[in-house]
């Protein structure tokens, strides 16, 4: 068994301060998502050590003793933020679970992450990139558009207002998003189709979960069909997230090749989720996360692997057995015989 380092950012209680957005805090983790993935590890016959992913963390990641990290870490500033931790790992010589650094600095940089999708020939909306001062110009777009932030994840600063369907709407989101979130837009081709996400689990040969639907039949009609953050905090009944998907199964193939092939084309590893809007039998890929969620009940990752016949505790033990494997540590994985046995699946 290994003595297991859980790294976390805990979110804040506390309202957002003068200029910042309303959704500030959103991909920040509650105290009952630590403890889930402590709980999780402990059940799979591992020792916990707990350190908040703050400035403190390299003196107390230096002087732990853990065998390897379990970094769920969103990062405290800037728009590489998810990086940091792994690199701190990676500085002390620490093994770690997940993505290494630039996988992650190219996640949450959304423009350069369709760069290599565009360049590995995987489909992706057409988008440009707007800063404070640029002059808006959405030429060789076609409306309506969707402007959302550069470098946030957990559908901050999305909206219905983020689907644009003329100039005026677009050079005031785009005002809007790079006034609040402090950085620029991404503005691209809204795919006016059905959403999907996919959950993935290891790495050279992965094993993809069924694919889920992010369904908006049940949602208000002013809601104009978005993924947004309200969406993920008011409507949690799983009648809006049908898994697996009612889709034909060319589709299901198609939106799982898809996904493993933007899951390696940024060199994830050990976990990772992809979202997609399928339109006319094509599979957009929309962004990529290799920090996806763990919340139990309310996260897509842990929705999806409970709708594949997999449990919370099953789920984070196999992120970590299949870190453990990759730096030939298989001695410390877990000791039970079923969790074991499901990754070699």
């Amino acid at each position: 068994m290994a003595n297991v380092g859980l790294l976390y950012n805990l979110g804040k209680h506390d309202p957002p301060e003068d200029g910042e957005p309303p959704d500030a805090n959103a991909e920040l983790d509650g105290e009952s998502t630590v403890i889930a993935i402590a709980d999780a590890l402990r059940w799979g016959g591992h020792e916990v050590v707990f350190v908040e992913g703050n400035e403190d963390a390299y003196e107390h990641l230096r002087h732990s003793g853990v065998d390897i990290v379990f970094n769920i870490c969103e990062g405290v500033r800037g728009e590489s933020r998810e990086s940091h931790v792994p690199a701190m790992c990676e500085m002390l010589g620490i093994p770690y679970a997940g993505s290494k650094v630039l996988a992650l600095a190219l996640s949450l940089d959304k423009p350069a992450a369709k760069k290599v999708f565009v360049y590995h020939g995987i489909p992706t909306p057409k988008f440009k990139v707007f800063g404070p001062y640029d002059r808006v110009n959405a030429s060789g777009l076609q409306f309506p558009l969707f402007a959302k932030p550069a470098h946030e994840g957990s559908s901050m600063g999305v909206s219905p207002n983020s689907l644009v369907t003329n100039k005026f709407e677009l050079e005031q989101q785009v005002r809007y998003i790079t006034k609040f979130y402090r950085q620029e837009a991404l503005v691209e081709e809204f795919i006016d189709g059905r959403e999907f996400t996919v959950g993935i689990l290891g790495n050279e040969d992965p094993h993809v979960f069924p694919v889920m639907e992010i369904t908006f039949k049940h949602c208000p009609a002013e809601h104009r069909n978005i993924y947004s953050r309200q969406y993920k905090a008011e409507w949690d009944d799983e009648s809006y997230y049908p898994c697996p998907a009612e889709i034909s199964d060319e589709e299901t193939r198609l939106l799982k090749d898809t996904a493993v092939q933007a899951y390696h084309a940024l060199d994830c590893l050990d976990v990772g989720r992809v979202d997609f809007r399928m339109k006319d039998g094509i599979p957009y890929v929309l962004e990529i996360n290799p920090l996806p969620g763990l919340t139990p009940g309310f996260s897509d990752l842990p929705r999806i692997a409970n709708a594949g016949g997999m449990s919370y505790n099953e789920l984070v033990n196999l992120i970590l057995d299949h870190a453990l494997m990759r730096y030939g540590m298989e001695n410390l994985r877990s000791n039970l015989a079923l969790v074991q046995s499901r990754t070699a699946n």
